[in-house]
């Protein structure tokens, strides 16, 4: 499978200026790890227009806060030299990144627990993604009535975009997963995959979809429904994992 990390479909981060506020500076690299980690020093250099040496002022500072850490590598084959290290928002930021009403939403679900059964959370989750729905529909709408065109692609940027909007952090990120050549057909040719990764870097109720699953499972369902394809939850913040990452198939073409 071959993947694009850090190519996104949505907009592209402004350049930072010279004389900015360091602290602006550090906001928006916490920011952009968050979204499009894991991420290297010299892609975030590219990505804001500032030298290299900077960002990694920045990330050895973020870095021994706790902030943020290095990603681990995947055991692969190897070139040349030592693979660029690449980060991601530690554990701790996501608190720091959440909401002081976090507290009060865990006894709000456990009293309706109480009055509901675990079914009522269920139905809450329900409740909760359904004006996700409605809202990208209209996006879609208000897209095609502009005379653009929404293809597969299109509809998961619109998403992207969406959930962003909502304190998710969120990209998508394009995979092309080759296939064998149909056997039997003459002149062979290979065929691809195309399919995207929709990545959350932030989830403003991971400590609750933590105890109730069910939030996260509703949130595919309703990512599947919105798309109009089957999807399938890769990995989730709830469940540990740096971001909440979600598989979703695009189209499948045939080059020569």
């Amino acid at each position: 499978m071959e993947t694009a990390p850090h190519a996104e479909l949505g907009r592209e981060d402004r350049p930072i200026a010279a004389g900015t506020d360091p602290r602006d500076t550090r906001d928006r690299l916490i920011e952009a790890i968050s979204a499009h980690g894991p991420i290297t020093a010299k892609d975030l250099a590219a990505r804001f227009s500032i030298t290299s040496a900077a960002v990694r002022r920045h990330l050895a500072a973020l870095e021994a806060e706790g902030i943020i850490q290095e990603h681990a590598q995947p055991v692969g084959p190897r070139g040349r030299g030592r693979p660029s290290k690449s980060f991601v928002l530690a554990p701790a930021a996501h608190e720091s990144l959440g909401s002081e009403y976090d507290q009060l939403a865990r006894l709000a679900v456990e009293e309706l627990m109480a009055l509901g059964g675990d079914g009522a959370v269920h139905r809450l989750a329900e409740r909760r993604v359904q004006p996700w729905i409605r809202d990208l529909a209209a996006r879609i709408r208000a897209a095609q009535e502009s005379g653009r065109t929404v293809d597969a692609s299109a509809r998961v940027q619109l998403l992207a975009q969406m959930l962003t909007e909502m304190g998710y952090a969120t990209t998508a990120r394009p995979v092309t997963v080759p296939l064998p050549a149909a056997s039997g057909r003459p002149g062979g040719g290979t065929r691809t995959l195309r399919t995207a990764q929709l990545v959350q870097g932030h989830c403003p109720i991971k400590d609750i979809a933590a105890e109730h699953s069910e939030l996260c499972e509703v949130e595919t369902q309703a990512i599947s429904q919105m798309l109009g394809v089957p999807v399938q939850r890769l990995a989730t913040l709830a469940g540990g994992a740096h971001a909440c990452t979600t598989h979703i198939p695009l189209t499948e073409g045939r080059t020569s």
